[in-house]
């Protein structure tokens, strides 16, 4: 079982991957849910095998996956409720035609770039499920800047990576600090201890990437420096005002 900050267990597991397993649980029942980059379409079939869902699309661009998805589905025996599109992200869907998407395994700058080309989509869903890998920060601030609002988030590990999740609905937010923007707002308030050690192994890259920076004379070198030394700070800060008197990440 797959364990979620906040949460005892999950119900919904998808094979192989934790961080799918985390996503499937964000996910609210719905009518249909198209899933953009489905790969192996492993997602929708979990869902809809547990009955979260009633139907799916899955929208892949490659061949080999798309082709992989559709042994998949067929396999499962739900053909006839996982529908399968070839095509570049929400382009391949109509307006209405879906009641949420999930976009999962791609950067957050690809999936900006997604939602922002299929605008008209976007704006006819009720949810968005999201999981960048990378990027979260350029992910979140365009939700708010496109009138989408975080309700719920997530965090697990898998293989020794960490993954988030973002489920998002439509309506405002407040404005986001740089903290909430790249950590997340509903995480930050957690405190989750996966969060906690994710922020100091951040510290932990900035102080190595310090390091050679200050072997640099440059001026570029420079100004980058005092602007890693400002995010440590700050950064150092915030976890000091996390992590409670005498405990841990672990504890």
């Amino acid at each position: 079982m797959c364990k979620l900050a906040g949460q005892d267990n999950c119900d919904i597991i998808i094979p192989a991957s934790r961080r799918l397993s985390m996503l499937a649980e964000l996910i609210p029942p719905a009518e249909t849910l198209a899933d953009i980059g489905a790969d192996h379409a492993w997602l929708l079939i979990g869902l809809a095998a547990a009955g979260k869902i009633k139907n799916g699309i899955g929208v892949e661009v490659t061949a080999g996956p798309y082709r992989q998805a559709a042994a998949n589905v067929a396999a499962a025996g739900l053909t006839g409720r996982i529908a399968l599109r070839q095509g570049d992200g929400l382009a391949p869907l109509k307006p209405g035609e879906a009641t949420g998407a999930a976009l999962a395994g791609m950067g957050g700058n690809t999936i900006v770039g997604i939602l922002a080309r299929g605008q008209d989509i976007m704006a006819s869903m009720a949810f968005l499920a999201l999981q960048p890998m990378g990027q979260a920060a350029a992910l979140r601030r365009y939700l708010r800047q496109a009138g989408w609002r975080i309700c719920r988030e997530a965090i697990t590990a898998e293989r020794g990576v960490r993954y988030q999740a973002i489920l998002a609905q439509p309506g405002e937010m407040a404005p986001l600090s740089d903290p909430e923007a790249e950590f997340g707002p509903l995480l930050l308030r957690e405190k989750s201890p996966l969060l906690l050690r994710e922020i100091d192994e951040r510290i932990a890259g900035h102080r190595r990437a310090l390091a050679g920076l200050e072997r640099s004379s440059s001026e570029a070198s420079r100004q980058k420096a005092a602007r890693i030394r400002a995010r440590i700070k700050e950064w150092e800060a915030l976890l000091l005002c996390l992590i409670p008197a005498g405990k841990s990440f672990d504890t």
